[in-house]
Order: C-alpha cells, then sequence, then structure tokens
C-alpha cells in the first residue's frame, strides 16, 4: 500500500544521517544538541530505554567510534586502540539530555563529539508505523520489510508466513525458517557490513565496552512483537553473545532469540524453537 511505503520513506529521511535536512543529521551537527518533533523524542526515548533492558548492549551514541571504521574506503584498516579510547570518551547515554519544557521536546548533548546512530531500532520503528497503516486501512494480510526487519500481518492464504534467515557465512544459504503471525523478527550479523585486514573481520556492531566489533556471534535474530523491539533486541543479543545474551532474553516472555556463536553453533531461547518451520534443523 503506497501509504504504508510513504510512511517509511518519510520516517527514514526523519532520522537519517546522512540528509542534512534530518533531526538525527541536526543533532549530530550541532554543539549542545536540539529543539526536536515529539517523535523523534520519543523514539530516542525508547531507545534509551531499550539501552537500560539491555544491559547496555543496545547503545545508540556509539556513533563517535563507529566513525572511526573506515567500510566505504578501498583500502580500509581498523582504527589504533588509541583512537578508540579516545572515542570512547564521547559514547554513553549519560551524555544525552533528553527532557520536555514548555510544549519543547529537547535532546540535548555536552558537545559536538557526541552523535547518535539511530539505524539499529529507526527501521523497526518505520515497520510499526507502516503496519499501523495497514491495519488503520483493514489491510488484514502481508509482510512490511524495510532492509531486513520484517513484520508478519495475519496470513498468507490462511497459512502463517514462512521466513528465511540468512546463513551468516554461506552466501545465499536459508540458516533456518520461521512460521509467523502478527509478529515481528529482525536478525544482526557480522555478515551485513564488514571489510577483511590480515584476516579478521572488522563488521559494523560495536560493542559499546570496548568500542571494537563484538566477537561473540556471527548472527543474531530476534521474534517479538513488534520490529522495533526485533530490530534493538537482535543488535544486544549479538553484542552480548549466546551465552549471556539467551539468558537474557530468557527473562523477556514476549521476546525469543537464536544466536549462532563465532563456531557456528546456534542457540535458542526458550520458546523460539516453537517457531521453527522445520525443527529438525541442525547446525
Amino acid at each position: 500500500m503506497l501509504k504504508a511505503h510513504q510512511e517509511i520513506e518519510r520516517i527514514e529521511r526523519l532520522f537519517s544521517e546522512e540528509d542534512s535536512t534530518s533531526e538525527i543529521c541536526r543533532f549530530n551537527h550541532s554543539e549542545a544538541g536540539i529543539s526536536t518533533y515529539a517523535e523523534v523524542y520519543y523514539c530516542i526515548h525508547r531507545a534509551l530505554d531499550h539501552h537500560k533492558k539491555t544491559k547496555g548492549a543496545f547503545d545508540i551514541t556509539i556513533k563517535p567510534v563507529l566513525d572511526l571504521y573506515p567500510f566505504k574506503s578501498d583500502h580500509p584498516s581498523p582504527p589504533s586502540d588509541g583512537l578508540i579510547r579516545k572515542a570512547l570518551n564521547d559514547v554513553g547515554v549519560n551524555k544525552l539530555e533528553v527532557s520536555y519544557y514548555d510544549n519543547s521536546w529537547r535532546v540535548g548533548k555536552p558537545g559536538k563529539e557526541v552523535g547518535l546512530v539511530m539505524g539499529g531500532i529507526v527501521k523497526g520503528y518505520a515497520v510499526d508505523r507502516a503496519i499501523e497503516i495497514l491495519r488503520a486501512n483493514n489491510i488484514k494480510n502481508g509482510i512490511i520489510n524495510a532492509g531486513g526487519d520484517l513484520y508478519c500481518l495475519g496470513t498468507k492464504n490462511g497459512e502463517l508466513w514462512s521466513i528465511g534467515v540468512q546463513h551468516p557465512r554461506q552466501v545465499g544459504m536459508i540458516l533456518e525458517t520461521l512460521s509467523l503471525s502478527n509478529m515481528a523478527v529482525a536478525t544482526s550479523g557480522d555478515y551485513q557490513r564488514y571489510f577483511l585486514y590480515e584476516g579478521e573481520r572488522y563488521h559494523h556492531i560495536l560493542d559499546p565496552q570496548t568500542g571494537k566489533p563484538a566477537r561473540k556471534a556471527r548472527s543474531a535474530t530476534i521474534i517479538a512483537p513488534t520490529a522495533e523491539a526485533a530490530d534493538a533486541w537482535a543488535t544486544a543479543l549479538f553484542v552480548l553473545g549466546p551465552y549471556e545474551g539467551i539468558r537474557l532474553v530468557n527473562t523477556r516472555a514476549d521476546i525469543f532469540g537464536a544466536a549462532v556463536d563465532s563456531s557456528g553453533a546456534i542457540f535458542y531461547s526458550v520458546g523460539f524453537q516453537h517457531y521453527l518451520k522445520n525443527k529438525d534443523i541442525t547446525n
């Protein structure tokens, strides 16, 4: 439906890091923050809530460190430990001042170096908004997909939707297939945006504690009631890795996760396998 796609495009423009007219770009280039729209304020506020619930594994303030990694370079190399340590001084949700006063929504910061990267939540949020539009127009069945973040609305010809999860090492291969209805799914992996340097993979999902690529997983998949939650928690599960991450997911009754560790073994949270179309899948 055209209105749903237009909504996704509107949200992408609003939160883009590249579009100079976007609110996030304005914030990132400001000296002390910005007054913004209620929608932006509340999305950032929810991101901070995801940060708290994921024990800090999901962190939208990682931008100063992420910018050190030259993913678009023809000859990329990782930043030095010294540069990473320096950039980490500008990372942390304590650097943000999110406030509402006198009909003004404000997101403040102590200096220009502090920045936000919203990709780990905005795609999911856009999917959820598109689903709201479909429901408001009495559309009961369909899939909304924004860069791999999916919501499966209703059914396909009366059957559950079949969703393939990409294998993190075999291009074009499906690791497992999910059967879903009225649920969202998102996957984070070290194969989505990366470069190789001296035989080591440097990807874009950084551990906020170290400023370096998280190494405990190859991919992490989350099934959740909303695409926004699936988006944020997939990042967090990837960063935390199968052991700590699955334990944390198991504390949530409405979120289910699977993670592929650094050796290729698959770990599931309680309840995840209920959504597997083929429950005999092996690693």
